[in-house]
C-alpha cells in the first residue's frame, strides 16, 4: 500500500505557532477602535445626507439639532421657519451608532471654542427634551435648505463612548454652508485634524 504524501503532526504544529506569534505581534498594532470610530463617522455622515434629501425633496427648511447627551439628533421639516419644532410638523430622532457620542474635541478645525458643533452655520441653541426623557440645554441647531445647502459652514464632533480616548479616536463631520457638501475629518496622534478620504 502506498503512503499518501501530508504533513505530520510536528510541521502542523510548528506552522499553527508560527502563525500565533504573527498574530500576538499584528493585532496590538490594529486600531480596531478608529474603525470603529470611522464607521460610526460614515452612519451620521450618511444620516445628514439623508436629512438633506428631505429638504430638497420636500422644498422645505429642515432644522437638525444635535442632542448630545442623548447621543441623537433630530430632524424637523421646519415649515413655518421659526427654527424649532412645533405640534404638526415632522419630526424624526436619529441615534449614533453604539460606541460613538458627540464630543467637545480638545481643538477644533476652524478655530472656534471646543463644544459638540462648531461653525457661523449654528443658528441656536435649544433645550431640547430626549427621548430617554432628559432635557439637553443649549444644544445646537442648523437650518438645511431646500436646495440643500446648509445655514452655514459647521463642524460636529465626535468620539468613543468609552473613557480615555486618544487623539486619535477623534472625528469630525463638517458641512460647507454654500455646497451643503460634507466632508470627514480625523485627528492624528499628535492633536492635528487631517481632511480623510470618506468622502
Amino acid at each position: 500500500m502506498q503512503n499518501r504524501p501530508g504533513f505530520t503532526m510536528i510541521e502542523m504544529a510548528i506552522v499553527a505557532g508560527v502563525i500565533a506569534l504573527l498574530a500576538a505581534v499584528a493585532l496590538p498594532n490594529i486600531n480596531f477602535r478608529g474603525f470603529e470610530m470611522d464607521a460610526n463617522t460614515r452612519n451620521l455622515q450618511n444620516q445628514i445626507l439623508a436629512s438633506q434629501t428631505i429638504s430638497v425633496q420636500n422644498n422645505k427648511y429642515v432644522l437638525l439639532t444635535f442632542v448630545y447627551c442623548n447621543s441623537q439628533f433630530r430632524i424637523v421639516v421646519d415649515s413655518n421657519k421659526n427654527k424649532g419644532y412645533d405640534s404638526g410638523e415632522r419630526r424624526y430622532w436619529k441615534t449614533l451608532s453604539e460606541g460613538a457620542k458627540f464630543v467637545i474635541p480638545p481643538s477644533t478645525i476652524d478655530g472656534y471654542s471646543p463644544y459638540y458643533v462648531t461653525g457661523p452655520g449654528i443658528i441656536g441653541y435649544n433645550n431640547v427634551a430626549a427621548t430617554n426623557g432628559r432635557t439637553c440645554s443649549n444644544s445646537p441647531s442648523v437650518w438645511l435648505y431646500p436646495t440643500g445647502s446648509t445655514s452655514g459652514d459647521v463642524v460636529v464632533y465626535l468620539g468613543p463612548a468609552s473613557t480615555n480616548p486618544r487623539n486619535q479616536d477623534y472625528r469630525a463631520v463638517q458641512m460647507y454652508g454654500a455646497t451643503g457638501k460634507i466632508h470627514v475629518w480625523r485627528m492624528q496622534s499628535n492633536g492635528t485634524w487631517k481632511k480623510s478620504d470618506m468622502q
